[in-house]
């Protein structure tokens, strides 16, 4: 009776749940019916009937939990339910199956969190809860499941920590807690889950250390704990774990070395320790794990070479060493692992040749070398790589040919050598690898014709020869690769014209054959390329029109065609598919309208169609285009007018429409494209006035309307245009004031008013632009006097002020115009004597004829005679008075100076006596380095057997340092401060107390590490931490040393000092600023990682603090600025940054190679390459991809911190995050010049230029 009616609750029970499911799941049970449960799907009863099993695993039910009534089955023993689609939360009734052994509800929609009641399931021995929804904490209470051997909840979102409980249950041997988002530490407690065998927490948000206990899990076979944020070392205890055959920490941010223990692992098959950050060097143990199959170490900090012993590895079928610091040569024993099929060891500094062991690898699938220093030939043997699908040797120093024997790689998928220094033919024998779809030898010096036989390989999606000295045609058979997506021949010495085939090429979408000699029209049959999106045909001889299928192309994004000899019509529809992007056509024939498909354009970014024969009215050419930033239309033959529909550009840096036929006004909404930098509209028939709007455009860095027919007054508002650098108004019809407020238009470079009806005095406001290298304000109607403040202009270079009506005497202050190249004075009224400065002296007749009454050394003027110009200067007689009261007054006041002074003397005294006694207190001095004063300096004294010469390391700005080695491991930087007997406390100990000052409380990992000083009746001294390798000019004045300063090396360095100084500038308060940075006090430690140092000249930067006394820095490295101002800024680090970042890449100053040659260049001399000033010890030519990326980089930051007006430069903390910015070259490192860089110092200039 007792069995009936539990049979009945049963059948009920589960009838009850069938029909809460929708109608297809009810169907799915359709055997469900009647009093027999025994017979339902997925149901098992015991000899009495009683319902002990539920499987309904991947029967495909939709319902949730809630319907089943889990009181009624108290006898089933286990509930299987996997893959299926139940949702809602789990009912805390499931508490009541008392007898439940196995729980499986893994791959269905359930959410909510897991029911506390769960541990009252004390039968349980599996637990499977994995791959739902379900969130909140791990229940506490499933540490009373005491019988249970697996419990997998993984890939759900569960969070919180791992309780503790989790640890009571000594019967589990599998634990499953992947993909969750559990935080917190792993209990030090897991070791006592001592029958555990597979442990993973991978894929949480844990934290802490890997705990010591692990190693007493004898029975764990898998522990994986990829994917977190663990930290700390590999603990030496898990050299205990004998069974283990995975470890997998890989993802984290484990420190410290390798341990030696884990090479104990004998059963080990995949060990996994990459991306943490690992240092030190590969054990040389590794050789003992026998069983190992999968050993990755890649992206870490590993250091040293690649053990010999790894060769002893035999079951090894994947070896991943990439992206670490590895060096030395490839092992020969690597040569013995038969069964490896992937060896990665790319984007470290392995050198050495590439040994021919390596060809005997005949399993090997991936073998992946590149962003290496490998050196020599590739070996003819590597045809014997009969399994090869991908071989990458790229960005290395690999020199010779490409062997024939590679082209009996017939698995091959991908041959990359792109950015070596490999020469002679492309061999024929590649036209074999018919499964090749990635052929890449770009940037090196593979010369000879373009086989025909490439065109054999059909699979062939992308074939880069960019960089090259190809020569010949580009092969007619070229329209047989089918599948080619990419085409790259550009930079090269090809000629003859495109191919017809090239039509053929259906799934093309990048075609770049620029800086070629390809000559010919452009076929028709390119209008076939319907996928084409980059078409790059500038820098070649292509003539003729483009044809009308030129039009199909709809999906084009880059269309370069600039530096040809085309003709004809551009194409209308050229941005009919809305993907325009980059449009550029400049410096070619091309006659007819601007396309009227860019009228609306809304993907357009930049437009060139410079110095072409293009016609048609303008004003209704351009529309919408919301993304547009660079538009060049000058030189062509356009009309009509200036349209207001540039307002809806509101992204435009730079319009320039110079050199063509429009007219009207300058519309005043120009003042709303607030990010105009650069407004070039000069040599058109503008009438009207300048509108004073053009004041809003805060951007704004160049504004040329000269050549124009514009009237009325320079607007007043063009003062706040306080970017300004270049301002054009010549050839116009302004009139009235020249404004005064161009004075406040301070980072003026060239100023040109000339040829305009200006006809009232010359403001001396102009004098406050004290950064004017050009002034040219001649043919006006100027009148009165020149004011003195113009001497203040002490970077003007050129200063023409002919032909206008000024009188009087040139002023005296123009003597200190020490820069003045050029000077233009003719056609005035000017008398008396001419300045005694170069540009006067050796300026023409014709610059200073025609005026009143002008005397000196020109040829053709009359000499001065002295008591003469004294006569004719009202200006000597005053002087004299002036003098002689000066004089009188000056006695006076030195006497009181004197009386001051000494009390002033006094006063210091007992102040610096104090403060040193203050800093003694603040830095423990009697403690330095857990060292008694008095026994510390007795063993620095003892140590560098009183400061002997033979201890001397250098000198810094303020003293000279000596090494001493005071114990093992503990060796110093001494810098002593040299005295005066006379009066040591004030005059040499102040560069001593700034630099205690200065660095009490400076930590940084770039900051040379201070340890205390000494203060001794007979000497002053500092201790520091002793770098290696001394300073960076050191190691740059050293050839060898030098050629062991690789470029990834000295883009650390560069980002170090950068760093440096951003937190000296950001993160110490006050400020600190350094105020002599140069290559000679940043030291390098082994690692060649940059410590700044020599802080006798800093100060704190103190709000409002003015009180400078004299210009601290070295000559070559001091901002100009301080050339006229004793206040220093940040921004006086800043520039001295930008030499040190040029000397660093250089090799030497910038001044010895930079500065001088480019200042005396012209337009028509050959640009200076950035390639040619690096430092040719390293040969810039085979810079890897990334170093030449990151070299100019450092040379574009350079420029921008090396701008004349210090508001102009960037803040250190900008250069810093720049410094970490990946930016694609855009262009071979090999045609970048120096105008570019300068012309690209900043981000938001580079829409300027056509780089």
């Amino acid at each position: 009776m007792v069995h009936t009616t539990k049979k009945k609750d049963e059948v009920e029970a589960l009838l009850n749940w069938k029909s809460t499911f929708d109608n297809h799941s009810q169907s799915l049970l359709f055997s469900w019916h009647g009093d027999n449960p025994c017979r339902f799907t997925g149901v098992a009863c015991n000899y009495n009937g009683v319902i002990t099993h539920l499987n309904l695993s991947k029967v495909g039910l939709r319902g949730t939990l809630d319907g089943l009534d889990f009181s009624r089955l108290i006898s089933v023993v286990s509930f299987e339910l996997t893959n299926n689609s139940i949702y809602g939360s789990i009912p805390s009734s499931v508490g009541n199956l008392s007898k439940l052994n196995s729980l499986n509800l893994c791959f269905n929609e359930l959410s909510g969190e897991i029911p506390p009641s769960m541990g009252m399931l004390e039968s349980l021995h599996y637990l499977y809860l994995c791959a739902n929804n379900l969130s909140g904490r791990i229940p506490a209470s499933l540490g009373k499941l005491g019988d249970l051997i697996k419990l997998g909840i993984s890939r759900n979102n569960l969070s919180g920590s791992i309780p503790q409980e989790i640890c009571n249950l000594k019967s589990l041997k599998l634990l499953l807690l992947w993909q969750n988002r559990l935080s917190g530490s792993i209990p030090s407690e897991f070791g006592r889950l001592i029958s555990l065998d597979n442990l993973d927490l991978s894929s949480n948000n844990l934290t802490g250390s890997i705990p010591h206990s692990i190693g007493n899990l004898s029975n764990l076979y898998v522990l994986s704990l990829f994917q977190n944020n663990l930290a700390g070392p590999i603990p030496t205890s898990l050299e205990k774990l004998g069974n283990l055959t995975i470890f997998d920490i890989s993802q984290n941010a484990i420190s410290g070395s390798i341990p030696q223990e884990i090479c104990n692992l004998r059963s080990l098959k995949l060990l996994l320790l990459w991306r943490n950050r690992l240092s030190g060097s590969i054990p040389s143990e590794f050789g003992r794990l026998i069983s190992l199959n999968k050993l990755d170490l890649s992206s870490n900090n590993l250091t040293g070479s690649i053990p010999h012993s790894i060769g002893n590895l035999s079951n090894l079928s994947v070896l991943n060493l990439f992206q670490n610091n590895l060096a030395g040569p490839i092992p020969t024993s690597l040569g013995k692992l038969g069964n490896l099929t992937i060896f990665d060891i790319s984007q470290n500094a392995i050198s050495g040749s590439i040994p021919q062991e390596i060809c005997n690898l005949r399993s090997l699938k991936l073998l992946l070398l590149w962003r290496n220093r490998l050196l020599g030939s590739i070996p003819s043997e590597f045809g014997r790589l009969i399994s090869l699908n991908k071989l990458d040797l790229a960005s290395n120093n690999l020199t010779g040919s490409i062997p024939h024997s590679i082209g009996n790689l017939s698995n091959l998928f991908v041959l990359s050598l792109f950015q070596n220094n490999l020469a002679g033919p492309i061999p024929t024998s590649l036209g074999k690898l018919g499964n090749l779809s990635i052929f890449d030898i770009s940037q090196n010096s593979i010369s000879g014709f373009i086989p025909q036989e490439i065109c054999n390989l059909r699979s062939l999606m992308n074939l880069s020869l960019w960089g090259n000295r190809l020569s010949g045609s580009i092969p007619l058979e070229i329209g047989r690769l089918a599948s080619l997506n990419k085409l790259d021949l550009s930079s090269n010495n090809l000629t003859g014209s495109i191919p017809y085939s090239i039509g053929n090429l259906s799934s093309l979408s990048f075609l770049i054959l620029s800086q070629n000699n390809l000559a010919g029209p452009i076929p028709a049959s390119i209008g076939s390329l319907a996928n084409l999106t980059m078409l790059i045909i500038r820098e070649n001889m292509f003539s003729g029109s483009l044809p009308s299928e030129f039009n199909r192309l709809t999906h084009l994004t880059q269309l370069l065609m600039g530096n040809n000899k085309l003709e004809g019509e551009l194409p209308k529809d050229v941005c009919l598919g809305r993907s325009l992007q980059n449009f550029t056509a400049f410096k070619n024939h091309f006659t007819g309208p601007i396309p009227t498909s860019l009228k609306n354009c809304s993907t357009l970014i930049r437009l060139r169609l410079e110095e072409n024969q293009l016609t048609g009215n303008i004003t209704e050419a351009f529309g919408i285009c919301p993304h547009l930033n660079y538009v060049d239309l000058s030189h062509n033959h356009l009309n009509g007018e200036l349209s207001w529909r540039w307002e809806h550009c509101p992204n435009l840096t730079s319009l320039r429409i110079s050199n063509n036929k429009i007219s009207g006004e300058i519309p005043a909404i120009f003042g709303r494209i607030t990010q105009l930098g650069a407004l070039k509209l000069s040599s058109n028939f503008l009438s009207g006035e300048i509108p004073k709007e053009l004041g809003s455009l805060s951007m704004l860095l160049e504004l040329d309307l000269s050549g124009n027919i514009i009237t009325g007054n320079v607007p007043t508002e063009i003062g706040l245009l306080s970017h300004l650098a270049h301002l054009n108004l010549a050839s116009n019809n302004l009139s009235g004031f020249m404004p005064m407020q161009l004075g406040s238009c301070k980072s003026l470079l060239t100023l040109n008013l000339s040829r305009n009806k200006f006809w009232t005095s010359i403001p001396p406001e102009i004098g406050n632009a004290r950064f004017l290298e050009v002034l040219d304000i001649s043919h006006n109607l100027l009148i009165g006097n020149i004011p003195g403040v113009l001497g203040q202009l002490r970077m003007l270079q050129v200063l023409n002020i002919s032909h206008n009506n000024l009188s009087s005497y040139i002023p005296h202050t123009f003597g200190d115009m020490s820069a003045l190249t050029s000077i233009d004075l003719s056609y005035n009224n000017l008398e008396g004597p001419l300045p005694n400065v170069k540009a006067f002296n050796e300026a023409p007749f014709e610059a200073m004829q025609h005026n009143k009454g002008l005397c000196g050394n020109v040829i053709g003027i009359p000499k001065c005679n002295s008591v003469e110009s004294k006569k004719h200067n009202p200006h000597v007689q005053v002087k004299i008075a002036i003098i002689l009261f000066l004089s009188l007054l000056g006695i006076i006041l030195l006497s009181c100076t004197l009386i001051v002074l000494i009390i002033i003397n006094h006063h210091q005294r007992r102040i610096i006596k104090k403060e040193n006694n203050e800093w003694a207190n603040d830095l423990d001095f009697m403690h330095i380095l857990n060292y008694d004063g008095k026994v510390f300096y007795d063993r620095i004294f003892e140590a560098t057997e009183g400061f002997d010469s033979k201890y001397y390391v250098g000198e810094g700005a303020y003293g000279i340092v000596y090494k001493a080695h005071i114990s093992e491991g503990q060796t110093f930087a001494i810098k002593q401060t040299l005295s005066s007997q006379d009066d040591s406390e004030i005059v040499d100990l102040i560069p001593f107390e700034r630099e205690i000052q200065a660095l009490r409380n400076v930590r940084h990992r770039n900051i040379v590490k201070f340890y205390g000083f000494c203060s001794h009746v007979q000497h002053y001294f500092l201790v520091y931490e002793y770098m290696e390798r001394g300073s960076l000019r050191t190691i740059l004045n050293d050839n060898e040393r030098a050629v062991e300063f690789h470029w990834d090396k000295r883009v650390n360095v560069v980002r170090g000092v950068a760093d440096a100084l951003a937190y000296m500038h950001h993160e110490c308060s006050p400020p600190l600023i350094h105020r002599d940075l140069t290559s000679n006090n940043i030291l390098l430690d082994r690692n060649y990682e940059a410590r700044v140092s020599d802080f006798g000249t800093a100060r704190l930067l103190r709000p409002n603090s003015s009180k400078w006394t004299i210009v601290a820095g070295t000559i070559g490295y001091i901002a100009p600025e301080l050339a006229y101002s004793s206040i220093p800024t940040e921004k006086c680090d800043v520039y001295s940054f930008g030499v040190v970042a040029l000397e660093t890449i250089m090799g030497k100053h910038p001044g010895d190679h930079i500065f001088g040659e480019c200042s005396s260049s012209t337009q028509t001399e050959s640009p200076i390459l950035l390639k040619d000033v690096l430092d040719q010890r390293l040969s810039p030519s085979r810079l890897c991809l990334q170093d030449a990326q990151d070299v100019v980089l450092i040379a574009k930051l350079a420029f921008m911190c090396l701008q004349a007006d210090p508001r102009l430069r960037p803040t250190m903390g900008q250069v810093s995050r720049e410094l970490r910015v990946q930016v694609p070259l855009g262009m071979p490192l090999s045609t970048i010049t120096l105008e570019q860089l300068r012309d690209l110092n900043v981000r938001k200039f580079g829409a300027f230029t056509g780089f």
